[in-house]
């Protein structure tokens, strides 16, 4: 089994093998690609040339067990939001009020996506949440063009979010009674947050990390109000660091332990903030690998499939 993930600059991949009835990963990498690569498409034959050489050198790169592959996309390919619905409301009328929603954030891009819809959280107060990810009417194809050449089977497309949630639940640190999640990613500062509760996601938000430790949001899906709570507590909490650049670090994850009201301004950061270290749930062929937690999405697309290989064992 191996994961791809795309990016706008990068393709990273890790390859899943059995070895003597034990999970293993190995063969994890890298390859640049052309900055800029934000949707599928299928008009640019020349990055689709690029795209589908540089997945065929990863598949000739090692000897795979099976040619099935997963894939993962950044969620930025994937507008998505997230709706409050009365419980009452069902069937063609539920669908029908969800696409007016999309449509209205989406605009006159609306007609470009195909929608689906998953229910997330359900309360006599607040009635139903619902998660809406628009799909590219472009993406199917596209990713057949890119991976013909390859001799890869794509068993399963997962979106950046579905990947960090299914490591988070794999390794046990989602909350499901209440808690808020936080994995927060800083590189070259521009810092990645996905928010869960229990044990759904909520929002996300990418933003730059400015040097007077003010953060600027510069895009947000979700829950606004407490993405918005997040932002201000991790301002609050790296105010008077001597490096406002190194403070938030590559991945870490941060719990509120049950309180959904109050981050607590997340004051004993980094205490309460934990690096992943992902290197500690799974099994590594290669004892020499660094940065780990760099691949995080890609291991979550394999976490959820050692899971059920290997669920018995």
């Amino acid at each position: 089994m191996l994961a791809i993930h795309i990016t706008h600059n990068s393709i990273k991949y890790a390859q899943l093998v059995n070895f003597k009835g034990t999970p293993f990963i190995e063969s994890l990498g890298k390859v640049s690609i052309k900055e800029g690569l934000l949707m599928p498409d299928m008009s640019n034959g020349e990055v689709m040339v690029s795209l589908a050489s540089q997945i065929a050198k990863i598949r000739n790169s090692a000897e795979f067990p099976d040619n099935s592959t997963h894939i993962v996309i950044d969620s930025d390919w994937f507008p998505l939001g997230i709706h409050q619905v009365d419980a009452t409301l069902s069937g063609p009328d539920l669908n029908k009020f969800l696409k007016w929603r999309m449509d209205e954030m989406l605009e006159s891009a609306a007609s470009q996506f195909s929608l689906v819809h998953q229910e997330l959280s359900r309360s006599p107060e607040k009635g139903v949440d619902y998660l809406t990810i628009g799909i590219p009417i472009t993406f199917d194809a596209w990713l057949q063009k890119i991976f013909a050449s390859s001799e890869l089977e794509v068993k399963k497309v997962i979106t950046e979010i579905q990947a960090l949630g299914d490591i988070l639940a794999a390794s046990g640190l989602l909350d499901t009674e209440g808690g808020i999640q936080v994995v927060m990613d800083n590189r070259e500062n521009c810092i990645s947050c996905h928010l869960y509760q229990k044990g759904d996601f909520i929002g996300l938000f990418q933003a730059s990390l400015n040097w007077d430790y003010k953060i600027t949001i510069d895009h947000s899906r979700g829950d606004y109000e407490l993405i918005t709570q997040v932002k201000d507590s991790i301002e609050k909490a790296i105010k008077g660091k001597r490096d406002p650049q190194n403070v938030i670090t590559n991945l870490f994850y941060f719990t509120s332990a049950g309180d959904d009201t109050v981050l607590n301004n997340l004051k004993q950061y980094p205490d309460s903030c934990k690096i992943l270290n992902l290197v500690q749930h799974f099994n590594f062929r290669d004892p020499e690998y660094h940065n780990i937690d760099e691949y995080a999405v890609v291991l979550g697309a394999l976490s959820m499939e050692i899971q059920e290989r290997f669920h018995e064992d």
